[in-house]
């Protein structure tokens, strides 16, 4: 068997006023589908949904579960999203790869979320405890590292020169 390869590639785009875009790709010889959640910062509740498929193998059959993405509108990116988003875009007549992009697109929602949270704890509120809660649920890769040194605040810079690289 020759080597096939699949890509899912995932961006979120902050378009003002609370909302992010979130879009999810999947790529490979068979499959070409985009899936795009308007999505608000707040609360984590996906205000709308659009997907569209390219290429896929049965495009008799395939783009019918797209006729059902627009359900997503009102599922909030928490607890139950899995079975809420298989209901919406899986099953019997829906597409797998379409309820894996919507999944794939909710986390990197949720990633940039976090991102753009701990990046205010630093740069306007100031706020090491507030970051420090955030870093409880991202990890250490809280959205800070890609910030120049000059505009951490003295606490973190500490901590940052203080880390130590893997090598």
């Amino acid at each position: 068997m020759d080597t096939i390869k699949r890509s899912i590639d995932t961006e979120v785009a902050d378009k003002g006023n609370g909302i992010f875009d979130a879009v999810a790709r999947l790529t490979d010889p068979f499959h070409e589908i985009e899936v795009t959640l308007r999505v608000s910062v707040d609360d984590l509740t996906i205000h709308g949904a659009k997907a569209r498929m390219i290429r896929v193998p049965y495009a008799d059959h395939c783009p019918n579960s797209l006729l059902r993405i627009d359900t997503l509108a009102g599922v909030q990116i928490g607890a139950g999203l899995h079975r809420q988003v298989r209901e919406a875009v899986g099953g019997l007549c829906g597409c797998p790869y379409l309820v894996d992009l919507v999944i794939q697109a909710c986390k990197f929602a949720l990633v940039a979320r976090g991102v753009q949270q701990a990046r205010e704890s630093i740069l306007i509120e100031q706020d090491q405890e507030k970051f420090s809660a955030i870093r409880r649920t991202m990890g250490k890769c809280a959205g800070h590292t890609n910030l120049p040194d000059d505009l951490l605040p003295e606490w973190l810079e500490r901590e940052c020169n203080g880390m130590q690289t893997p090598g």
